[in-house]
């Protein structure tokens, strides 16, 4: 039951109370165990180290946590309908192989200034050059706006294995919604059935999945699919590498590797260290139930990087 409370602690991370359902499904609760979850949520709120409202549960003593969910909830339905919209102009693209919504949007949360993130997956060796018409779309056609478009993690189909694994990106992954190609989205489930330790039966059930490329999509791919594509490839990865890195050249060295991973196979830009200081917060959380409440909820690793992060 330790797993209920670990889910609901990183949750509270984001000031996101969950409801008994989210927390089975999220922690993988049996129906057997459910009379069990059931006492111990109401044993926490008995003993005041967790809240109950409205049927949402969170730490702390912000009533208005869930008053907040319920309109980013709202907010992020009528947003999915512009995510999906995008979705569909980014699956005509050359290469572009699958397109997920990520970041809050994707847990069903959007605050009123909150952008659209995408994970796309494209051809190996072609992940630069359909970076690169995604972005010339993006400057051209939308002013350079990244509120509906932003495009900040690319991986190809031959590396869609994260390499860090923790709550953090677990959670991203299992929550990533598919817009284009539910193939690629079993794919990458195959690939990091580690996430199965934090989420063992939640994945994402894609709905209005496209899953048909269209027919000039083909036509542009076979211009590209060749010597030229090859050293075009390698141009706009050197070139794009460069013009990043000169654009944060306000981070010293360690501090550009913790926000970027720039790959000839992968671009990941996570602003701000955000995995970094997600975890951060999400250690504190289970350091301080722990000494609330006498459980065990960190250990080895985690329990070092609890007391670094006091």
């Amino acid at each position: 039951m330790q797993e209920v409370i670990r889910t609901l602690l990183y949750f509270d991370v984001f000031s996101y109370p969950l409801t008994a359902k989210e927390l089975s499904d999220f922690a993988g609760i049996s129906p057997g165990q459910l009379p069990d979850m059931e006492d111990l949520l109401h044993e926490l709120v008995r003993k005041n180290l967790v809240r109950e409202k409205e049927g949402y549960y969170f730490t702390g003593n912000d009533d208005q946590l869930v008053r907040r969910r319920i309109e980013g909830n709202r907010r992020a339905s009528e947003r999915l309908k512009t995510a999906r919209r995008y979705s569909k102009i980014m699956a005509s693209f050359p290469f572009v192989r699958g397109v997920f919504i990520s970041g809050s949007i994707s847990k069903g949360y959007a605050a009123p200034d909150d952008d659209i993130d995408y994970f796309i997956v494209t051809n190996p060796r072609r992940l630069w050059i359909t970076r690169s018409l995604l972005t010339l779309f993006k400057k051209i056609f939308l002013v350079n706006s990244h509120r509906n478009f932003c495009i900040n993690y690319f991986v190809d189909t031959h590396h869609l294995a994260i390499r860090q694994q923790n709550r953090f990106t677990a959670t991203e992954l299992a929550f990533l919604l598919p817009t284009y190609n539910s193939q690629v989205h079993q794919s990458i489930l195959q690939e990091n059935t580690w996430i199965r330790n934090y989420y063992p039966y939640f994945t994402q059930n894609g709905e209005h999945v496209i899953n048909k490329a269209p027919v000039l999509k083909k036509w542009a791919e076979r211009l590209l699919s060749n010597g030229i594509g090859d050293a075009l490839e390698t141009k706009l990865f050197q070139m794009s590498r460069r013009i990043i890195r000169k654009k944060y050249r306000h981070l010293n060295d360690a501090q550009f590797a913790s926000c970027f991973s720039i790959e000839p196979h992968e671009i990941k830009y996570l602003p701000n260290r955000q995995q970094y200081r997600i975890m951060k917060a999400y250690y504190r959380n289970l350091a301080r139930f722990e000494l609330q409440s006498g459980l065990e909820l960190i250990n080895g690793t985690g329990k070092r990087y609890a007391i670094n992060s006091q």
